[in-house]
């Protein structure tokens, strides 16, 4: 489904990411993990068109999409649930799952797709006339997927979504992740929570100061004692 190879991205002077490949199957959860700084949010924000590369490519269902624009990206069938949730804190729940429908694929089945969301996230059901702002941190973290999934998007890409959560929250999230994917939605997960994102992944990649130092399945590379390096931002 998606294919980066050979990606090349800088911030001025200093590059941030070195010929970064790899390949997300259709229906499967692939994993980027790896230390703060390693490139992981980058690659996200490349593949979405937020930052342009220098080299290299990324290709979606078979074509080139490298220097297309976001929201083009986007039409086109991707979805990223940000770092940090970035929802409209004073807007209901209600509205901003309404506004995560704006890609022209998703407006025709808006409602279809708010009762899909509501089945998987009961609670923002409940809570749909609530501010977003007020809601708990997985609260949020469901909202902003759920918002994600308003797209209707052919893969969906997570980036960082057990940040800052309580440990319980932690694993209801990751077995929603697991969900989702249960029903057919790709997903590609950049995570720190090592051990819960390889859990769930079919394929993770291992990155390191711009690299991809290592890859393979999650469940081999849960047994592999350079992770916990790789981790902890050491590994030589």
């Amino acid at each position: 489904m998606l294919r980066v190879n050979s990606l090349n991205v800088s911030y001025g002077d200093a590059q941030a990411l070195w010929d970064v490949t790899f390949h997300v199957r259709e229906k499967e959860i692939c994993s980027i993990v790896g230390a703060n700084g390693a490139g992981k949010t980058t690659t996200l924000s490349t593949i979405l068109g937020m930052i342009r590369p220098f080299s290299g490519q990324v290709e979606f269902l078979g074509s080139r999409i490298e220097g297309k624009r976001p929201h083009a990206i986007v039409d086109l069938g991707i979805s990223l649930v940000p770092e940090g949730r970035r929802l409209f804190s004073k807007l209901t729940v209600l509205e901003n799952l309404e506004l995560g429908a704006f890609a022209k694929q998703a407006r025709p089945l808006a409602k279809q797709t708010m009762t899909w969301v509501t089945e998987i996230f009961p609670i923002l059901e409940e809570r749909k006339g609530q501010l977003a702002g007020a809601l708990s941190g997985g609260m949020q973290q469901m909202l902003a997927i759920g918002r994600g999934l308003m797209a209707k998007p052919k893969l969906l890409m997570l980036d960082e979504p057990s940040l800052g959560l309580a440990p319980l929250i932690v694993k209801m999230l990751f077995e929603v992740i697991q969900k989702l994917n249960d029903r057919h939605v790709t997903i590609l997960l950049v995570e720190q929570n090592i051990h819960q994102a390889l859990k769930i992944s079919q394929n993770a990649f291992v990155m390191k100061t711009g690299k991809i130092v290592l890859m393979g399945k999650g469940g081999e590379l849960m047994a592999d004692p350079e992770i916990k390096k790789a981790y902890m931002g050491v590994l030589e």
